[in-house]
């Protein structure tokens, strides 16, 4: 597989996670899929390891719950090499039960096997992301 296919396969994922459909999301990922967001002490309900299909539908359930967007965007691939894709990304949101609102940059890391998702590493600023859970 190119790095194009590669980068197409994770753009079609990133558009469908945009779109809230979550089965599309699920269906791109493989069935052993492992699914790394930042830990964050239990404040943040989804942020913890997650591994197959329906870990990563209950991972998106969960933080959909939680939180509203503002905007979402991805203004940098930084690189697609082999089965691997790096992006940093931004979005705005809003913690559904206090209302605070965040301005979040982010990075993951995607890893392709047969044309499907096998891993993704999240990092953010799970401080900043905490402390609107908390209200503070």
């Amino acid at each position: 597989m190119s790095d194009q296919d590669t980068l197409a396969i994770i753009k079609t994922h990133i558009a469908s996670f945009a779109a809230g459909d979550i089965d599309a999301v699920r269906r791109q990922c493989t069935e052993d899929v492992v699914w790394t967001p930042p830990r964050s002490a239990g404040i943040i309900p989804y942020n913890k390891p997650w591994r197959g299909r329906d870990g990563v539908a209950e991972y998106c359930r969960l933080l959909r719950e939680a939180l509203e967007w503002e905007s979402f965007e991805i203004p940098v691939l930084l690189a697609a090499q082999d089965d691997h894709v790096v992006i940093v990304g931004r979005e705005v949101i809003k913690v559904r039960a206090t209302g605070k609102r965040v301005d979040n940059t982010f990075l993951a890391l995607f890893k392709v096997r047969d044309g499907l998702i096998a891993e993704f590493t999240f990092s953010e600023n799970t401080e900043l992301l905490a402390a609107a859970f908390a209200g503070t």
